[in-house]
């Protein structure tokens, strides 16, 4: 029995994806980052949007020294568009992440202008990176769920080979792990008492081949030793995984802290706990959100269960940018993470972030991408 999943490099001694994904339409949402919110989406799937007069204010508050302005002109010259996809829909954990990081990014680069994507389907989001100009003008930011997806021929961009590391968004943050709000179970103990006594009748909403399904894979195995005992169905974005829990079309799923706080606050949903890295606790996700946790959100750990989960959210570009534009960049991202305006928004979601440098960024991709090659061949879904 697996007893836990570690990959990454825990730095700071936590790491943990929030873990957002894809649904099924594979056109485009984008919007400006400057004034981009956790409330920002766009109206239609083939909409693209620039807020030019938010852009305008961000880019004066940095340029009036309200931020430290950094020299990228030799990877973004003044005027420069930076085009960000976002492999998942609106709303989600790595939208949102994107956002946090792109604004501090206006703030640090007021005379560069950055305007996020969102796919509806991950894979378009992912090839369209790959097959862009390796020029800095166009990046992504995606997590190990990627890795996990080309592993198990989910999707055929390898993040290693097609992509290149150039910045560490964040290292991550816990899971609420959800139920239906009149659920017979409370926490992971009565959830897997409940499983022993109703074998076959629960569903799990996840990614299927993707990070969420190698997630509850381990949970399950390690709360009653055998994941036959509950059947895995397709629900992969956050959004879908909120709306079918609170409707009942689905049993179990997983979200960000704040929307499991703000669906259980309506009675929409169970919280079971949370699941995350060993660090993750009531004590420490109170500290970065502000505010002291409900005992629902115990950690797996608190509870009793050994089973846990790091993943790291990553900065990329086309592979074949040049070493030079790397460095430029990752020096604007280094820059973007220490503005309040992410440090803020990461906070909101539980999250630990802090600006590490190229060298490091790309040693934890490294070593993400060995343990998860060997967590993914392990547990039998390895296609390559």
């Amino acid at each position: 029995m697996k007893k836990k999943l570690v990959s990454g490099l825990v730095l700071a001694a936590m790491s943990m994806s929030v873990l957002a994904g894809c649904g099924n339409s594979s056109t485009p949402n984008a919007g400006t980052t400057a004034a981009a919110s956790t409330a920002e989406t766009t109206a239609s799937a083939d909409a693209k949007t620039t807020d030019s007069s938010a852009a305008a204010e961000t880019g004066s508050k940095a340029a009036s020294g309200d931020a430290a302005s950094v020299d990228v002109s030799s990877v973004w010259p003044d005027g420069t568009t930076v085009y960000v996809d976002v492999p998942a829909k609106a709303g989600g954990g790595t939208d949102l992440y994107t956002r946090y990081l792109t604004q501090a990014l206006q703030e640090v680069c007021p005379k560069v202008n950055f305007v996020v994507t969102n796919y509806d389907t991950g894979e378009v989001g992912m090839q369209h990176t790959k097959n862009a100009k390796p020029d800095g003008k166009t990046l992504n930011v995606s997590h190990g769920g990627g890795i996990i997806q080309y592993f198990t021929g989910a999707s055929q961009t390898s993040m290693k080979d097609d992509l290149t590391v150039v910045g560490l968004v964040n290292q991550g943050g816990p899971q609420a792990i959800i139920a239906n709000p009149d659920a017979e179970y409370t926490n992971f103990t009565e959830l897997a008492d409940y499983i022993k006594a109703h074998p076959g009748e629960l569903t799990v909403g996840c990614s299927l081949g993707g990070t969420t399904q190698v997630l509850f894979t381990s949970l399950i195995e390690e709360l009653v030793g055998d994941t036959k005992l509950v059947n895995f169905v397709q629900c992969s974005s956050e959004a879908d995984k909120l709306t079918q829990v609170a409707s009942k079309a689905i049993n179990i799923a997983n979200c960000s802290i704040p929307n499991a706080k703000d669906y259980d606050a309506d009675g929409k949903l169970t919280i079971l706990g949370t699941l995350g890295p060993k660090a993750s606790t009531l004590e420490s996700m109170s500290e970065l959100l502000g505010e002291d946790l409900d005992k629902k959100f115990a950690s797996t750990v608190e509870q009793g269960v050994n089973c846990t989960w790091d993943s790291n959210y990553y900065l990329l570009a086309p592979a074949g940018l040049s070493d030079e534009a790397a460095q430029a960049i990752n020096s604007a991202v280094m820059a973007a993470e220490k503005q309040q305006s992410f440090t803020d928004g990461n906070k909101k979601m539980a999250t630990f972030a802090e600006p590490v440098n190229l060298e490091d960024a790309r040693a934890a991709f490294d070593k993400e991408w060995s343990s998860l090659d060997e967590l993914v061949g392990s547990m039998g879904l390895k296609k390559r």
